[in-house]
């Protein structure tokens, strides 16, 4: 029996100094051998998912185009930051991805199930918890002990 094929996508999240939500995106093309790393800012948990969805949505369905403009570094330009420019992400150019990140797997050609998200959602919710609470940045700890 053929194995099947299924692209991974790896989601992680970190608070940064200006107190936003940081979340990278790494998208394995397992037909392609390549791997793509992205990422976006969000305000807030809600926003999180909603542009979370719209990213992974992006990068699934723009596979092709993706990998035709960016899987090699010589060709990688300005219409390929144009690109995911359009869909509010930039390229991650960081090589180590933070711990604790959730993965979801999907099989190539197959869109994602509102299940999928649900189920990312729950994993994510503990995970922007903890990094709301440690990740406090430094101007609101000087504002809480005042």
């Amino acid at each position: 029996m053929a194995e099947e094929i299924r692209n991974t996508y790896r989601v992680g999240v970190d608070r940064n100094q200006s107190g936003k939500y940081e979340i990278r995106l790494q998208a394995r093309y397992t037909e392609r051998r390549w791997t793509l790393g992205v990422y976006f800012q969000a305000s807030s948990p809600e926003r999180v998912f909603n542009r979370l969805a719209a990213a992974l949505r992006f990068l699934q369905r723009r596979e092709e185009e993706l990998w035709l403009w960016g899987s090699n570094p010589s060709d990688r330009g300005l219409l390929f930051e144009e690109l995911l420019a359009e869909a509010g992400l930039a390229i991650d150019r960081r090589r180590e991805f933070p711990r604790g990140g959730v993965v979801l797997s999907v099989r190539v050609g197959e869109s994602f199930r509102p299940l999928h998200l649900a189920e990312l959602k729950r994993k994510l919710e503990a995970r922007l918890t903890a990094v709301g609470r440690a990740g406090r940045c430094p101007v609101e700890a000087l504002r809480s002990s005042a």
